[in-house]
């Protein structure tokens, strides 16, 4: 976590993973306080939390990039690094956060970035379009962003490690929350290497899929490919 009150705002929620597990086990203890409320109790659902020293990274002139060089030191030698990559991650608390820790990151790995984009369009539930569904444009579609459904834009690089965000082949062990490196970039699929689970080395391909969020923030479900 950064230690200033400002960046916490900004960057709420964000931890370096040690590789040491006697510090990995006392964090994950300590994690657990405040969502079992033994840290701090309130009457009105807010409470102040003391977070350990050791915890923080204090020394900092841009939270950002001491988050990053405190979480992957070295990155540009050790990006290619599996067993690097499988004991550190950040955690974001915002949609927006996420995207500056992407972008931040790309800029450290070598070679040409890849764009892609989505095509989005209103779920009809089944049934047959009206005019009502005209008002939505795909370029209004297109800004549209919500939890665990991806960017209307999504930039890549070979070697970017990346993580499925929905059950794609549990068999395979293409899982929610699975961890990869980017190994090729075509067109319509993606090419990487399997960094954690059962199958680690395993090479899978990926393509291009329709995704429709199981709970909408609007007043209709869009479905972004």
């Amino acid at each position: 976590m950064v230690g200033s009150k400002s960046s916490d705002r900004i960057f709420g929620g964000k931890y370096v993973i040690s590789t040491s597990p006697s510090e990995l086990e006392q964090f994950s203890n300590w994690i657990l306080k405040p969502g079992d409320g033994k840290l701090a109790k309130s009457d009105d659902g807010y409470a102040e939390i003391d977070i350990p020293p050791e915890l923080l990274i204090t020394d900092f002139d841009d939270p950002l990039q001491a988050i990053f060089q405190n979480t992957y030191p070295n990155f540009g030698v050790n990006y290619h690094n599996e067993t690097f990559l499988q004991s550190r991650a950040i955690l974001a608390g915002t949609i927006e956060t996420v995207d500056l820790i992407k972008q931040y990151v790309l800029e450290f790995l070598p070679g040409e970035q890849k764009e892609y984009l989505s095509f989005d369009s209103v779920d009809t539930f089944g049934g047959d379009a009206n005019e009502s569904f005209d008002v939505f444009t795909p370029e209004f579609l297109n800004t549209l962003r919500n939890y665990g459904l991806p960017n209307h834009k999504i930039i890549l690089k070979i070697g970017t490690p990346i993580m499925l965000l929905r059950n794609i082949d549990q068999s395979e062990d293409l899982c929610n929350g699975t961890r990869l490196i980017l190994t090729r970039l075509a067109d319509h699929v993606i090419e990487a290497k399997i960094i954690s689970g059962k199958n680690i080395g395993g090479v899978v391909y990926i393509a291009r899929m329709n995704i429709t969020p199981t709970q909408s923030l609007w007043p209709f479900k869009m479905t972004r490919r």
